[in-house]
């Protein structure tokens, strides 16, 4: 007598994870997980996340994350919650321009003579005016074009061109046909 046995995969649709042979649903943002379900899709225990902890997507961890502490050179802008972590940035006047700043917040640059471009931020130093030029003028002194003001020009431009070139061809194409009509007329005579 031959025995077969058939091994069941269980397939665990998204939003689920296995436990033993059962698809189990994750717990929600703001919770991690305390026990898995017990039956095949069902719910698991899930428990919120203490205060200064937090999961901002949906899981099967066993605790939350501690939330980030901002640095005493840095200020909060977002406060810290079961769903997401604290945002810190550098305080008014100072600037860290790598992600995540791991580094210390650097003094926002001043420009001579109060020529600024564009203001120092949480993120990014002041930009200077490079050149020499009157004071409350711009150096910078380029004509530049945004983008779509630029293709509108060039498509101008261009439409111009085959315009000159049509009414060239014209031209030619008369009067080449003027100069036909002569040639029949003088041989007529």
């Amino acid at each position: 007598v031959a025995v077969c046995s058939v091994n069941t995969i269980t397939q665990c649709k998204i939003g689920e994870f296995k436990h033993e042979n059962l698809c189990c649903l994750q717990c929600s943002a703001g919770t991690y997980l305390r026990n898995p379900c017990q039956e095949n899709h069902n719910k698991s225990e899930c428990a919120p996340c203490d205060s200064e902890h937090f999961i901002d997507h949906k899981n099967r961890e066993s605790g939350c994350f501690p939330c980030s502490v901002c640095r005493d050179d840095q200020e909060e802008v977002a406060k810290c919650s079961r769903t997401a972590d604290r945002v810190c940035q550098c305080k008014q006047g100072t600037y860290c321009d790598s992600e995540n700043c791991l580094e210390r917040c650097h003094t926002c640059s001043s420009c001579p003579d109060g020529r600024v471009v564009r203001k120092c931020n949480a993120t990014m130093d002041t930009v200077c005016d490079k050149f020499d030029s009157e004071p409350g003028q711009s150096g910078s002194q380029c004509f530049c074009f945004s983008k779509p003001l630029g293709i509108v020009v060039i498509i101008a431009a261009f439409i111009i061109i085959i315009g000159a070139v049509i009414i060239l061809i014209l031209k030619i194409i008369c009067y080449c046909k003027r100069g036909e009509n002569i040639q029949l007329s003088s041989t007529m005579l």
